[in-house]
């Protein structure tokens, strides 16, 4: 597992996110969706913008299996200031990734406006018949005075899958980011798939939080007492607020989880759990120390699960 953060000067040795298939690329060609081995290969597109006040959904668009839907206001919603926002929720019309398959998700909210994403359901990353990797890249354009809010349920990461996930958000000077990721080594009472995330922040073009973790069978070390030990589940929280960081400038909420100021703007949350129920726990504990508008008023404590 590596994890790279701020200071900027420290991330010139950062990876790279992974060259992506002509389909992916942006220019006129285009090519078909799935290779000649049946693998898909699919590309997202959701856009939001300003109209008269309030946020509307500019462009929504996707190749199969991915579907993203607009939806309505469900359960708690961190930072959605007067329930002006647009909701999309995503879902598949197929299992996948599967081993071959690359997702391509861009995502775009221009100024002024309130994207909330989530998804219907959890990520279940399946091995292929040919034992290739399979991958999904997020990208992520926040332009000023812009707020994205996205709560995606579990990656689980099944057995003999080896999965790339990477999310790439790109953020204005004053833009506002809430990210939360879930990451699970199999099914219950199965033995992990690999998996390599790659997370990485920028505002105005300078790193804030790369962190690159790589888990399962393949990852060397990762299993070990001082990185990923016994637990199945990691977890992180980022919250980009150009008004302050949320929060304490540090805390450990118990020995599985920490809350970590990145930089006056940056607050990261990080935890490990036995399974996803246990790492979700602790993920909400961590984040009701925001305090409002990021976490719930009251006792109730927030989650990602609509309630």
């Amino acid at each position: 597992m590596t994890s790279v953060s701020s200071p900027p000067d420290a991330l010139t040795g950062a990876p790279e996110p992974p060259e992506l298939p002509d389909f992916a690329q942006t220019g006129p060609s285009r090519q078909r969706r799935r290779t000649r081995r049946g693998a898909f290969l699919c590309h997202a597109v959701i856009s939001t913008e300003l109209r008269r006040g309030r946020t509307a959904i500019s462009r929504l668009r996707a190749d199969t299996p991915l579907s993203p839907r607009p939806t309505i206001a469900s359960g708690e919603e961190p930072f959605v200031r007067g329930g002006d926002a647009a909701r999309i929720r995503m879902s598949a019309s197929a299992a996948g990734p599967v081993g071959g398959d690359t997702y391509l998700l861009d995502i775009h909210v221009r100024e002024g406006s309130t994207l909330v994403l989530r998804d219907v359901g959890a990520t279940l990353v399946l091995p292929g018949p040919h034992g290739e990797q399979s991958r999904w890249v997020t990208r992520v354009r926040v332009e000023d005075g812009a707020t994205c809010i996205w709560l995606p349920e579990p990656v689980i990461a099944a057995a003999n899958c080896h999965h790339h996930h990477v999310i790439d958000a790109q953020l204005a000077p004053r833009a506002r980011l809430l990210y939360r990721e879930e990451l699970v080594q199999g099914r219950h009472r199965e033995a992990p798939g690999s998996l390599s995330a790659r997370l990485a922040v920028r505002r105005d073009g300078t790193p804030t939080l790369v962190q690159q973790l790589d888990l399962g069978p393949d990852a060397r070390g990762a299993g070990a007492a001082s990185v990923f030990g016994p637990h199945r589940a990691l977890g992180n929280i980022v919250v980009v607020d150009p008004d302050g960081a949320p929060g304490p400038e540090a805390a450990a909420p118990d020995a599985a989880s920490a809350v970590m100021r990145q930089d006056p703007s940056t607050v990261q949350v990080s935890a490990v759990g036995e399974d996803a129920p246990a790492l979700r726990g602790r993920l909400d504990a961590a984040m009701s120390l925001f305090g409002e508008p990021w976490a719930a008023a009251g006792p109730r404590e927030w989650s990602a699960v609509p309630r």
